[in-house]
């Protein structure tokens, strides 16, 4: 079975968007198999009137608890979807389509509106707001040591060299694990791309309108206001 996925920590405000945005994911796939993780204290039952699937026991009050989600899929195929987006075209029913022989897939960044791309050591090149990906076990591995290593970046834990690697432009960031894991690891899976234009599965905000066509967006990706 494959379905998708959505995880709300930390903030109130993410589990109201991650339920809009699963909505609007029913509105276009209804048979759609769709998996919630949220803190406990954030669970009602009035979830499962969009939700099919609910887990609660011990997600992590974290910035990026969905990182520790990823590696616990119930999928074969799962789509991971960032809580702040909205879908927008049927053809989000057919993204499992995509995968082929990849481990993961994702769309790349657009250096003009990413917070922070190059560095003198690489770039991050990958935007991980939307990840379709299998669960072979290589993967759900990578998903696991992209958690792990997150843990010891976000406390101090993990140095780099900071000529290659900046550290305060690259800490705060959840794609810089997931770029050494890719790069200068043993841990990295087979990486594929959403087909041009890929940006219609992860539509941000601040793109221009030459990326794609408004009618032909998928994954429409904002942000939320937490003031």
């Amino acid at each position: 079975m494959n379905g998708y996925i959505y995880v709300a920590s930390r903030y109130e405000r993410y589990l109201t968007s991650a339920v809009y945005s699963a909505e609007s994911l029913r509105e276009y796939h209804p048979e759609a198999h769709i998996t919630l993780y949220t803190e406990e204290r954030f669970y009602h039952d009035g979830l499962y009137d969009t939700f099919d699937h609910i887990v609660v026991d011990d997600v992590p009050n974290d910035s990026r608890a969905k990182l520790w989600a990823l590696s616990r899929t119930p999928y074969e195929k799962t789509l991971y979807i960032d809580a702040d987006s909205v879908i927008m075209h049927e053809d989000i029913a057919t993204v499992f389509d995509y995968l082929g022989d990849h481990d993961l897939m994702l769309t790349k960044i657009r250096p003009y509106a990413g917070e922070f791309v190059y560095f003198p050591g690489g770039a991050l090149e990958d935007h991980c707001g939307v990840i379709l990906y299998n669960n072979k076990k290589q993967t759900i591995n990578f998903m696991h040591q992209w958690w792990e290593l997150w843990q010891k970046q976000k406390s101090g834990e993990w140095t780099w060299d900071t000529t290659l690697y900046p550290d305060e432009e690259l800490r705060p960031w959840d794609q810089w694990s997931y770029w050494w894991l890719m790069n200068k690891t043993d841990h990295a899976v087979d990486r594929g791309y959403f087909p041009d234009p890929d940006a219609r599965w992860n539509y941000v905000h601040r793109y221009k309108p030459t990326e794609c066509h408004k009618d032909k967006i998928v994954i429409y990706h904002h942000t939320i206001n937490l003031n």
